[in-house]
């Protein structure tokens, strides 16, 4: 039996060094007992990284205390998946929120004189405001940007 599990595992993975089989072997000897039933194994290292075995070779002991897996690890950092979700979902709520600023400015005439454009499309963006406070707050604040955008967030 012990041969026969090694014989079929090796026919599925063709590059399986000779280490890697002796030590299944030894794993047998020991009194591990292959256990087919796991199809994905993750040990989390951190808040930010994961190792995944995608197809491991679990052997674990009669107990089931012990496991031992074979298989190719892959790190997966979840700060870089969160941040991509976040990017993706980020222009969706933006485009959302910006027909709302568009109808303010109509109704509102303000004077833009002093401030540059680039200035208030940036306070716009990121505060999420309607072009007229964002030029009222870039005014208040003698076109500091950081200060302005401040005001209207918190």
């Amino acid at each position: 039996m012990v041969e026969q599990h090694l014989e079929e595992t090796e026919v599925d993975n063709n590059n399986i060094s000779k280490n890697e089989l002796k030590a299944r072997k030894a794993m047998e000897k020991m009194g591990l007992k292959p256990a087919p039933e796991y199809t994905r194994v993750v040990i989390r290292r951190s808040n930010q990284a994961l190792f995944v075995i995608a197809k491991p070779d679990v052997y674990k002991t009669a107990g089931g205390d012990t496991h031992v897996v074979f298989g190719e690890v892959k790190i997966e950092d979840v700060a870089a998946q969160q941040a991509a979700a976040a990017q993706f979902l980020g222009p969706i709520d933006q485009t959302a929120e910006e027909p709302v600023p568009e109808l303010v400015e109509d109704e509102e005439a303000v004077d833009e004189e002093g401030v540059e454009a680039n200035d208030i499309e940036m306070v716009m963006n990121q505060a999420g405001v309607s072009r007229a406070k964002a030029v009222n707050a870039l005014k208040a604040h003698n076109n500091d940007i950081v200060n302005a955008i401040m005001e209207l967030t918190m």
